[in-house]
């Protein structure tokens, strides 16, 4: 079995330097005469990474406030609904949990749940079992036994 045979390059296509490309890997129709490694692109380049790293960080902390404003939401709605996570299963939103400033508003989740339970009464939290402690008890009086009467103890 033989292989097959490439074309031979020629000695200027192999010599000549590549075209430089922007960001997106296209070749743009003119390339810049001068480089300047260390002048405005490298600067510019610098911030470009700033920016993409504040992005980021940026995310990564709405993801945590937004996380923790569900769970003070299902924390709220868990004095009156028997599994708080239910809640989101019914189109409410955490944008329509939320005030003016952002923050958790109790009236809201307050209104969603009193609506929650009127369309699904089955997923109401059950009462809390009454209490038969009666609460702080003083100790009780033991009885005088003979042997503390005869050492001369109680009377």
């Amino acid at each position: 079995m033989t292989e097959p045979t490439r074309p031979a390059e020629s000695h200027a296509e192999a010599t000549e330097p590549a075209a430089p490309t922007d960001a997106t890997g296209d070749k743009p129709a003119t390339a810049p005469q001068t480089e300047q490694p260390h002048g405005d692109g490298h600067e510019a380049a610098k911030y470009r990474r700033r920016l993409r790293e504040a992005e980021t960080e940026r995310d990564a902390l709405s993801g945590r406030v937004e996380a923790m404003q569900k769970r003070e939401v299902e924390r709220l709605a868990a004095t009156d609904l028997a599994a708080p996570a239910d809640m989101w299963l019914t189109g409410t939103t955490l944008a329509d949990m939320l005030d003016d400033n952002g923050d958790v508003d109790a009236a809201k989740v307050t209104d969603a749940i009193q609506r929650i339970i009127g369309a699904r009464p089955s997923w109401r939290a059950d009462p809390a079992p009454p209490s038969f402690d009666g609460g702080v008890r003083a100790a009780v009086p033991t009885a005088t036994t003979f042997q503390e009467i005869l050492r001369g103890g109680k009377r």
